[in-house]
């Protein structure tokens, strides 16, 4: 392609300067001007540009090797679903916000087996797994509108947390189990301290995260299609929900977790995360880890050097150039033609009178 644009712009010049004038006499005026620089400068210029794009590319080169173990505990996320999760009193909105706080949690925490409970007046289940892609699956096309019972039931999600938790215990190095449960923490069709107290029983601890705010929030009705059609009513008057933190400081004291506000501000996983490094974990796996190192600068030096190349050269020859320089101004006088003067005109004379006979 460079070659081509190369070829291209000579056949564009030559038809430029045929318009000009007589061709014969343009060429003697541009006798100095050097054909293969002309066409070297902007091979330099293509050069340097594909250096550049190797940059952007970001080469690597195959680093070294090594086994990473990865440590964890056993973790059950429960998931609030129910229909006060499409509130927008937390931008975007309760539901979206709870989903960036997992992305965020996931990438934080490798090496820890997660299970998900996803509940509304009814609880759908993942089992545990370390397959990182599989959770984010299990959760990212579902939304409330899909769960068959509406409502909130945190009283049965924690309880079909405990039992996932219970289904891996015994196997493998003994570690600690957790389960963080994110909602606004309205419940009214469920017993919630309960079920912490048959967490704390076992040795679960329940962290509680809460999404939403003081203020009472209208809920939105979402259509299939995520499109909101209006605002939830019941009786006439609309439903509003809001962030109940009374109840999650209950269970996380009772089991010996903490409660967690969620800010606009930051994740409220980060601070989950550092709880978690003071429990007891306990290796989950082995693997080969290879480190690739950046191997941009070569590439780059190449442009730097091609560019600055580019610019410094001309379009004259060069040989033209020292001949000029070495010509003293005498002998370039001496061999410059001669040329004659004309005579200079004669000054007028007066005429004389003539005589008369």
């Amino acid at each position: 392609m460079l070659l081509v644009g190369v070829l291209v712009r000579a056949a564009l010049r030559q038809r430029r300067l045929e318009r000009l004038g007589h061709l014969p006499q343009l060429e003697r005026m541009m006798a100095s001007r050097s054909r293969g620089l002309t066409v070297l400068r902007p091979v330099l210029a293509g050069l340097a540009l594909l250096a550049l794009s190797l940059v952007v590319l970001r080469p690597q080169v195959g680093g070294k090797a090594r086994l990473v173990k990865e440590r964890g505990v056993d973790l059950v996320i429960a998931l609030d679903y129910s229909k006060s999760m499409y509130a927008t009193d937390v931008p975007p909105s309760r539901f979206r916000r709870a989903k960036q706080e997992l992305a965020h949690l996931l990438e934080r925490i490798p090496g820890t087996r997660v299970g998900v409970v996803l509940f509304a007046g009814s609880v759908k289940e993942l089992p545990m797994t370390t397959d990182y892609d599989a959770v984010r699956l299990f959760w990212e096309d579902l939304t409330p509108n899909d769960m068959p019972v509406g409502g909130t039931a945190i009283g049965r999600a924690l309880t079909a947390a405990v039992r996932l938790l219970q289904r891996i215990r015994g196997k493998g190095p003994p570690r600690d189990q957790v389960i963080l449960l994110i909602t606004d923490g309205e419940d009214h069709q469920s017993d919630p301290l309960a079920a912490a107290e048959m967490a704390r029983k076992l040795g679960i601890r329940i962290y509680t995260l809460g999404i939403g705010t003081l203020a009472p929030e209208p809920i939105p009705v979402m259509s299939d299609d995520g499109r909101q059609i209006g605002f939830l009513k019941y009786k006439g008057k609309y439903v509003t929900t809001k962030l109940d933190p009374t109840i999650l400081r209950q269970i996380a004291k009772r089991t010996g977790g903490k409660y967690i506000p969620a800010s606009p501000a930051s994740f409220g996983v980060d601070r989950f995360v550092k709880a978690l490094r003071t429990l007891r974990q306990a290796e989950t796996r082995r693997r080969i880890q290879r480190r690739y190192e950046d191997w941009y600068a070569l590439p780059l030096f190449a442009a730097f050097l091609l560019l600055w190349l580019e610019a410094s050269l001309g379009t004259r020859r060069f040989a033209l150039r020292r001949a000029r320089a070495r010509v003293p101004a005498k002998a370039a006088d001496r061999d410059r033609p001669a040329t004659r003067r004309a005579p200079a005109p004669a000054a007028p004379t007066a005429a004389r009178p003539r005589r008369q006979p």
